[in-house]
């Protein structure tokens, strides 16, 4: 039963930080929305044209990598 309770607990645990996790990287892609304005918009643009799919759901897309390609293009690393 113990073992039970600390299986119960560790799953919701996980799902709460893969949860978490989640929202940081839609919270940084609304914030670098926000500060580049137009910039952000033309580097999506590009993302999108490269292949990378902008979803919400995680099936759809890998948000982290849409959003470090968009930080590298405002950055100037992508072309």
């Amino acid at each position: 039963m113990h073992k039970l309770a600390i299986a119960v607990l560790v799953a919701v645990s996980t799902a709460s930080a893969a949860h978490a996790q989640q929202r940081n990287w839609r919270d940084m892609m609304n914030d670098m929305k926000e500060r580049y304005g137009q910039t952000y918009e033309q580097c999506q643009a590009l993302a999108t044209s490269r292949g990378y799919r902008l979803g919400d759901d995680p099936a759809e897309g890998d948000a982290r990598a849409v959003m470090m390609f968009i930080e590298g293009c405002i950055l100037g690393r992508q072309r």
